[in-house]
């Protein structure tokens, strides 16, 4: 499984930690510098991407990449519950939202369940019905 894993340096590192235990080669940055060079660089998108939120102006700096994880299932860590803050995350089109108080289990279990065959966009079951 392809995951991409952005927190900043002393952010979300028991996710981290707990992600990297059950994906191996998880592609982990740690600057938001890095993440844009690695999503300008690298033509490949990454299946899926986790992004960890330290605070609101963190988000709105994720917030203008947000074309960037179009091609991505993304998995949002908000840094709190706020409405403003959940409202602008929403606007990233997270697949999963949570945050960092949370148990990373939690992140871990999202992650396999995006992962299992037939969560893809071609499983039947997940196409809509075309009406008449």
């Amino acid at each position: 499984m392809d995951v991409l894993f952005y927190a900043p340096e002393r952010v979300g590192e028991d996710i981290r930690k707990t992600v990297s235990g059950v994906i191996p080669g998880l592609e982990v940055y740690r600057s938001m510098a890095a993440l844009a060079e690695r999503f300008r660089r690298i033509l490949e998108q990454p299946a899926i991407t986790v992004l960890v939120v330290r605070d609101r102006d963190e988000l709105e700096r994720l917030l203008t990449m947000r074309t960037a994880f179009r091609d991505t299932k993304t998995v949002l860590v908000l840094p709190d519950r706020r409405a403003e803050t959940v409202s602008r995350g929403h606007c990233l089109e997270p697949r999963f939202m949570t945050y960092l108080d949370q148990n990373p289990a939690e992140v871990v279990a999202v992650l396999a369940r995006m992962a299992s065959p037939g969560n893809g966009p071609g499983n039947p079951s997940r196409r809509q019905a075309s009406l008449p």
